[in-house]
């Protein structure tokens, strides 16, 4: 017994020196967005799509160069955090951040929220635009010239608002996803497919991108048992860049099936929709699964989630309105505005 309780002990005390040693490293690692060269690279990655190579004063004067058109004056610390609070940090005095005005510009062009680095998304808007690229003038200057072109008769301000736990979010698969040929663990490829405001600022735009795997696939049974498909959804990118906590609680399975009525189906737990003559045994093949690519369903916001959102000067809302107010008896929920478009969104009101 004695040698039992001696070898119980020593693992105790293993586990406890591996736990000492994880949590500074821990801790080193949550602390390094902080330090300079960890701001830095935040901003390589949103400019460039990767981190930049060679010494740390020549990548702050290439940065500078590309987003203003020339080199500043000052310590390196203090150009850093300029870089990055004009790329990515937060709103000051209104002011949106070019990661924000990005997002927005290519919402209001094409519906869509790319991933990809901002300088590739100048260059494919420069040309669908203007149809040329303005590949040797500032970032800065680019971005201004697309701002213009795509709100030329308002401004942009932010708002930092709370988007409610609960909320309502209409969602739209991007890809198929069949139990024959997915696996679990493969992402799921969703966008946001209505836009939502709280108030009179956008928080998410129509196209924004949403993460999400495949949690389980359940393949075909004895006794005549289909496949099965269970998605774990994880958030939806905000128009501010922020990740917005999404799943699939009882209220999205409600909308979702006051949505579908009759030509809905039900995998996973969840309600589809959306495919013209879709019904609710199209998406069983056989003894396969398939969720076509065009299928609709709702997800709901997991926690209270701040947004920097975008108020478009002179417009009213198109999309889902959240007017602020708790619902008797249950959680704010986003309601349609279907009705309006962004082209009369100056004319008509909002439901």
């Amino acid at each position: 017994m004695s040698g039992l309780k001696k070898k119980i002990i020593s693992l105790f005390l293993t586990a406890l020196l591996c736990l000492t040693c994880l949590v500074p490293a821990f801790a080193e690692e949550m602390a390094a967005t902080n330090t300079v060269a960890g701001k830095l690279e935040i901003a390589e990655n949103f400019l460039y799509g990767a981190v930049q190579t060679g010494s740390l004063v020549s990548r702050v004067d290439k940065m500078e160069t590309d987003m203003y058109g020339q080199k500043s004056s000052g310590s390196v610390m203090t150009r850093v955090d300029k870089l990055y609070n004009n790329l990515e940090g937060a709103p000051v005095n209104g002011k949106l951040s070019m990661a924000t005005m990005m997002n927005v510009i290519e919402w209001q062009f094409s519906d869509r929220m790319s991933i990809d680095a901002a300088k590739t998304r100048l260059s494919h808007l420069e040309t669908q635009i203007f149809g040329t690229e303005y590949a040797k003038d500032s970032f800065t200057s680019r971005l201004n010239r697309l701002t213009k072109a795509a709100f030329p008769n308002g401004s942009l301000t932010s708002s930092t608002v709370v988007l409610p736990k609960d909320s309502l979010i209409k969602v739209k698969f991007m890809e198929d996803i069949n139990s024959k040929t997915n696996q679990q663990g493969d992402t799921i490829d969703f966008i946001v497919d209505d836009n939502v405001y709280v108030g009179d600022a956008l928080v998410l735009p129509k196209g924004a991108k949403g993460y999400g795997q495949i949690k389980k696939i359940v393949q075909p049974r004895i006794f005549g048992r289909d496949a099965r498909i269970d998605l774990d959804f994880s958030h939806v990118v905000a128009v501010n860049g922020g990740a917005v906590p999404v799943t699939v609680g009882d209220l999205a399975k409600q909308q979702a099936k006051t949505a579908a009525g009759a030509a809905g189906a039900s995998i996973g737990g969840m309600i589809l929709f959306g495919p013209v003559g879709v019904v609710g045994g199209a998406f069983v093949k056989g003894s396969s699964v398939t969720i076509p690519a065009g299928t609709n369903t709702y997800v709901q916001v997991a926690e209270d989630t701040s947004v920097d959102g975008v108020i478009l000067a002179g417009s009213a809302v198109a999309g889902q309105q959240l007017d602020g107010n708790t619902q008797e008896g249950g959680p704010q929920t986003a309601q349609p505005a279907s009705a309006v478009t962004k082209e009369t969104a100056g004319e008509t009101a909002a439901e």
